[in-house]
């Protein structure tokens, strides 16, 4: 089934690849009519692919701006859709391998530190992690909080939280993975500014 795109007739074809010279010549404002018309499409294929609503928006623009920036590479005789779809595409698959790297990477490190939130006799180093932990925790946002003592103290799983909170799988997992990376970033930080030698 084929899609009819807003530059499918040879008029808007023609139209749109004028555009495209000019901004290909140095004329930025040439780009703005282009943008318009395309950014609906590329959201809601950025959706289709990765449905977090913050990386969503944050994608479709990074498309955008790549584009722009590699604007003199294009081929104005060819429509433009299916080449955003392409940058669009390749983000997405960006974001959804450095995604599952560092999940693979943090994970130990996340289960290691909210498991000393309730061990008992750690030795000092422990014991200041555990410390540190808290006092991050305790600058987390109450919803965010709530997030994390439900996953790891609670045991539920990303479905029951998917549930609980009212948002998508995916939204539980990538909030999880920014929280476990902004608490490393926390503790680590505390951890370099302690006295050596105490």
């Amino acid at each position: 089934m084929s899609t009819v795109q807003p530059n499918s007739n040879p008029d808007e074809l023609a139209r749109e690849s004028a555009e495209l010279r000019r901004v290909q010549t140095g004329e930025v404002d040439a780009f703005g009519p282009v943008v318009r018309r395309h950014l609906p499409a590329i959201r809601a294929f950025v959706a289709l692919k990765l449905p977090v609503p913050h990386l969503i928006d944050e994608i479709t623009h990074e498309a955008f701006v790549f584009a722009f920036r590699e604007i003199a590479r294009f081929d104005t005789a060819q429509p433009f859709r299916p080449w955003l779809r392409a940058i669009a595409w390749n983000l997405v698959r960006r974001e959804l391998l450095r995604f599952g790297r560092e999940q693979a990477n943090l994970s130990r490190f996340e289960q290691a530190q909210l498991a000393q939130l309730t061990r008992q006799g750690e030795r000092p180093a422990e014991r200041d992690e555990t410390i540190f932990l808290e006092e991050c925790l305790a600058q987390l946002p109450e919803n965010v909080r709530r997030l994390v003592d439900e996953r790891y103290r609670a045991g539920r799983s990303n479905d029951e939280l998917a549930t609980s909170f009212g948002h998508s799988v995916e939204w539980v997992r990538v909030t999880l993975f920014r929280i476990r990376k902004q608490l490393r970033t926390c503790i680590e930080t505390k951890l370099a500014l302690q006295p050596h030698g105490i």
